[in-house]
């Protein structure tokens, strides 16, 4: 029998060694500024660990040569300090991990935890002190042609240079703003590269910055100076002045159009190879995730972390050098370095460093006014806009056209913006299009501040499944957690009404779909979000649409006897059969797939009770049936070979919420019901004639109330003074790069936690309840335990995940009833409705709709009876 499996390689986990260590203090970042923060700690006697991604330290400015390096022998200046730098370390003996990729960072009281890992290595660190010193990413030119094969940054192109001593083939085009692109040119020059044009954005003219330059670091002026004496010498012409505007070419890059800063005049220059920059940006990844406060550059738009002279952060005990707090080139990140290390020193052992720290200010100070006159050098105004369409985010193809037809429909804030269009989901995670996304915003004038930025996530880079997955203990029950709203900017004008037939708490979607109904009936609705559409489980949420019980649903897991679960099940048939009417009735596109649901077996007591749960879901009317594995292996060909029976509902599949839920809500407001975004309840009241909601907006009378906001419904109830047994419950999920077809069904585990599915765009989506955390400011947030022991239930079941990119995970406040839903009027309260549940994306529509027939026509479906609060009595 020949093997259908697809052409994935064989995932072969490799032997791990898991290292636990504790440190006084953890370096992130071994660059000039990681470098002399760890050697300035351990002279002062504390314990020092040093991670770094790179198979050398010395970070792209001191990178050591490669053994295979081609160019000329002597080493110079900048490699000679690099090596000197590298032996001082190891004379001291600093401890340093290379290759480790830093995944996980989190404050847990007192101390950091850091989680990092390489092919063969996976680290845990704790300390009470950290120095991040992570450097900087480079700013590619967006222009339209910037993803042609043969465009390339100018740190990828040094890094050819000065590691491997090779330059591009042909005629080269350098373009970008600063000195990086003289130094290039030279670098090439010396590999005897000659065919190069460098185009300059700033007109550079010799003034008092050039004199004040040259006052504050005499060799770093000369240095350029003698890059500048190279170019003449080599006859290679260089343009000031001029930007690139857009790139051309079929297959590969073969030229650019160039414009004048100042007259806008257009010249073509054909060329091999074009290598462009808009300069750097700290990596600000960690910092945030440590809760490090940013803020976003007015003219770059960059994301900046904020730290104080002596590089200490508003987290205590964290300290920024470097790059990674802002650019300030190699002498600056070095004395930054020395500057952390001694606040580090003094906290951690009590010891006055005070004397020692102006010392090493004083040299900071003269490379701040170093860089300060070099940048005034340098000075222009910011980039055209050249108004053609291109494409802003490279991951996932997002164009520019795409991002504005939703600003025309709406979105004011970047989360909207994702939502619906996938920007900043792929494997840059954002490094590169938020920026640009963030600049076309401000020209329709719409300003995003600090607040409104995404919430950083876990992984911090991509890394594979394999390397971290770990089997955990599993949970056997939601835990209850104190519910905080997220902390987000709300809008201050007064609400545009101030009474209404139908008031709803809730912008998910059972909110949005009780507005859309209702609106439809005739009514006047008001729908109430403390945040943006879609933004909570909702849009959290991996979109399944189930028809078959979940597996801590029935049998000993269930909570009571499971009938209720049990009956739920026809309801949620019904609802996926109302979710394809309103794709065909809007002419939308849900991305419903309706290709069966797995549930595998891996034990005889697994195949048992998947018996047990199939008889019972034929009672209902849900034909569920068993198959054996050589069934499973032709639906599912990448199937682990432990896997030895499922049970299989063809009517189950998935949707997009992404793209449903804001498609409903439009067409909500089509019908005239009002959506008011950031807008938070503050209190409720029973009145004469209905209910007072008193908002931070202004109040609103509505004659009925429904309350359908998700993990927040108990707490919008205890202001009527009513207990609902409704709690929230944050769960995470996770998502990898886009991969080959291995997932052709919506799959779960019999005996473990677990969903798995493939979206059409390839990423797999991985969950099965597993639970999230909450953050002191009410954030779901992200448990390293959660994502190793959902990754080993997924590796599990389809093996082949295990050599796949873990692209990032997110937490969503999901609900915790009894595994079934609320729906209808509170006893003893006139026009007060709730409507909750825990597999809200499935039943959305129709709880939606249901609740929306009661507020209009006061009645409730009998076969529904059984999903009122009544059976809490």
């Amino acid at each position: 029998e020949s093997d259908t499996r697809l052409n994935v390689p064989v995932c072969s986990a490799p032997k791990i060694e898991r290292i636990n260590e504790n440190s006084d203090i953890i370096i992130i970042g071994g660059g000039p500024a990681g470098l002399n923060a760890a050697i300035t700690a351990k002279q002062c006697g504390a314990e020092v660990i040093v991670v770094d991604e790179r198979t050398d330290t010395g970070g792209q400015y001191f990178k050591p040569r490669s053994p295979g390096f081609r160019g000329f022998n002597k080493l110079d200046r900048q490699h000679r300090e690099g090596k000197s730098l590298r032996k001082k370390a190891e004379q001291l003996g600093v401890q340093i991990y290379c290759c480790q990729t830093v995944w996980y960072a989190r404050k847990e009281e007192k101390n950091f935890e850091i989680r990092s890992i390489s092919h063969n290595q996976q680290i845990r660190l704790k300390s009470r002190s950290l120095i991040i010193c992570t450097g900087a990413f480079e700013i590619p030119k967006i222009v339209p042609g910037w993803t042609l094969p043969g465009v390339m940054t100018i740190g990828a192109a040094q890094t050819m240079a000065r590691r491997y001593g090779v330059a591009p083939r042909g005629k080269i085009l350098i373009a970008g703003n600063g000195p990086l692109g003289l130094q290039l040119a030279h670098e090439f020059i010396q590999l005897d590269h000659t065919e190069i044009v460098l185009a300059e954005k700033a007109d550079l003219s010799i003034g008092v910055p050039l004199v004040k330059a040259a006052f504050f670091s005499p060799s770093a002026f000369f240095n350029g100076v003698g890059y500048r004496w190279s170019t003449l010498k080599s006859r290679v012409p260089v343009m000031y002045g001029w930007e690139v505007a857009s790139i051309f070419g079929v297959k590969k890059v073969e030229g650019a159009f160039l414009s004048n800063i100042k007259t806008n005049e257009k010249r073509k220059i054909s060329c091999d190879f074009l290598i462009a920059g808009e300069g750097f940006a700290p990596q600000a990844e960690l910092a945030r995730l440590l809760g490090v406060k940013v803020k976003i550059d007015q003219d770059t738009k960059q994301i900046i972390p904020i730290r104080n002279k002596d590089c200490s952060t508003n987290i205590t005990n964290l300290w920024i050098a470097g790059d990674a707090g802002g650019m300030g080139g190699v002498i600056l990140a070095s004395a930054q370095g020395k500057i952390a290390a001694l606040g580090a020193v003094q906290s951690l052992f009590l010891k006055n460093q005070q004397t020692k720290i102006k010392e090493v200010q004083k040299k900071a100070k003269s490379a701040i006014g170093f860089q300060t006159a070099l940048w005034k050098l340098y000075r222009c105004r910011g980039g055209a806009d050249f108004g053609e369409n291109f494409t802003i985010c490279r991951c996932e193809q997002v164009s520019k056209k795409a991002v504005e037809e939703i600003v025309k429909q709406g979105a004011r804030d970047l989360a909207s913006i994702k939502r619906e269009t996938r920007l900043a989901m792929g494997r840059c995670q954002g490094r590169y299009c938020i920026p640009g996304t963030l600049k076309l915003l401000a020209s329709k004038n719409i300003e995003i501040k600090d607040d409104g930025l995404f919430a950083p996530q876990i992984p911090a880079r991509l890394i594979k499944a394999q390397t971290i997955w770990c089997e955990k203990p599993e949970w056997k029950g939601h835990k209850k957690v104190n519910l905080t709203y997220r902390p987000q900017k709300l809008l201050i004008e007064p609400l545009s009404h101030s009474s209404a037939d139908l008031v709803i708490l809730g912008g998910g979607i059972t909110g949005v779909a009780a507005s859309f109904y209702a609106a439809k009936e005739g009514a006047s609705v008001i729908c109430l979000e403390r945040g943006r559409i879609n933004s909570e489980a909702s849009g959290g949420n991996a979109g399944s649409l189930h028809a078959q019980l979940l597996s801590w649903d029935f049998g000993a897991k269930a909570v009571g006897d499971g009938e209720v679960q049990l009956q739920t099940l026809p309801f949620q048939q019904e609802s996926i059969e109302l979710w394809k009417s309103l794709q065909k009735k809007f002419g939308a596109d849900f991305e419903i797939e309706l290709n069966g649901g797995l549930m595998v077996a891996e034990k005889e007591d697994e195949v048992s009770f998947l018996e047990k749960k199939v008889a019972a879901e034929a009672k209902v009317g849900v034909k569920t049936e068993i198959l054996d594995r050589g069934c499973i292996s032709k639906i599912v060909p990448e199937i682990s070979d432990s896997v030895i029976a499922g049970s299989w509902c063809a009517q189950e599949g998935k949707i997009n919420p992404l793209v449903s839920t804001p498609i409903l809500a439009r067409e909500a407001k089509r019908q005239g019901a009002v959506i008011e975004e950031l807008t938070e309840v503050v209190g409720l009241n029973r009145v004469s004639g209905g209910y007072e909601i008193l908002t931070n907006r202004g109040k609103i009378l509505g004659k009925k109330l429904l309350v359908a906001a998700g993990g927040w419904t108990g707490a919008l109830f205890d202001m009527l003074g009513i207990k609902v047994p409704v709690n929230g419950a944050p769960l995470q999920m996770i998502v990898t790069s886009p991969a080959p077809k291995l997932v052709n069904c919506l799959m779960y585990h019999a005996g473990r936690h677990l969903t798995l599915k493939q979206s059409n765009s390839g990423s797999i989506i991985i969950g099965g309840a597993w639970p999230a955390g909450l953050s002191r400011e009410g954030h779901s947030i992200t448990l390293a335990e959660s994502i190793e022991g959902n990754l080993w239930v997924a590796g599990k079941t389809i093996p082949r995940i295990g050599d796949i990119d873990i692209l990032r995970s997110w937490g969503a406040m999901n609900i915790d009833i009894d595994g079934a839903p609320l729906l209808g009027q509170i006893p003893g309260f006139e026009g007060l409705m709730i409507a909750a549940t825990a597999n809200g994306y499935t039943l959305g529509p129709i709880m939606g709709k249901e609740v929306a027939k009661i507020a209009t026509t006061g009645k409730l479906r009998k076969d529904l009876d059984i999903f009122s609060i009544k059976r809490f009595n």
